[in-house]
């Protein structure tokens, strides 16, 4: 996937295809839907875990943040989800919030691309 892309083409096809292969015309824009509903308010859970000191809650709530995006192609973001994930299972609390910060930079990309997607 070049670095460019958002959304990994190959993710969005395969989720192109189940949707074709299921007749359900709307699969895709509903799980874009589901992502863009739901991403803001974990990214806030996520910020309140962190001036808690709640690493499990971290871990847990990039865990699950982690499983969207990848589910939905956004790669780069689940890969920084993944190491904030590790990061806080070890109650390191400064890689994850290094990590954070990476997710938080490829948040706009991907809620624009999602919501873009038919």
């Amino acid at each position: 996937m070049p670095s460019d892309e958002v959304l990994d083409p190959a993710v969005v096809a395969e989720l192109r295809r189940a949707q074709d292969a299921f007749g359900k015309p709307e699969f895709v824009r509903q799980l874009a839907g589901l992502f863009l509903a739901s991403a803001p308010g974990k990214m806030d859970r996520i910020r309140q875990a962190f001036t808690a000191g709640d690493a499990a809650a971290i871990r847990e709530l990039a865990h699950a943040l982690k499983s969207n995006c990848g589910m939905l192609g956004a790669t780069r973001m689940a890969g920084a989800c993944a190491l904030m994930e590790g990061a806080a299972a070890r109650a390191d609390l400064a890689a994850a919030a290094a990590a954070f910060r990476d997710v938080e930079r490829d948040v706009p990309g991907v809620l624009h691309a999602l919501s873009t997607l038919e």
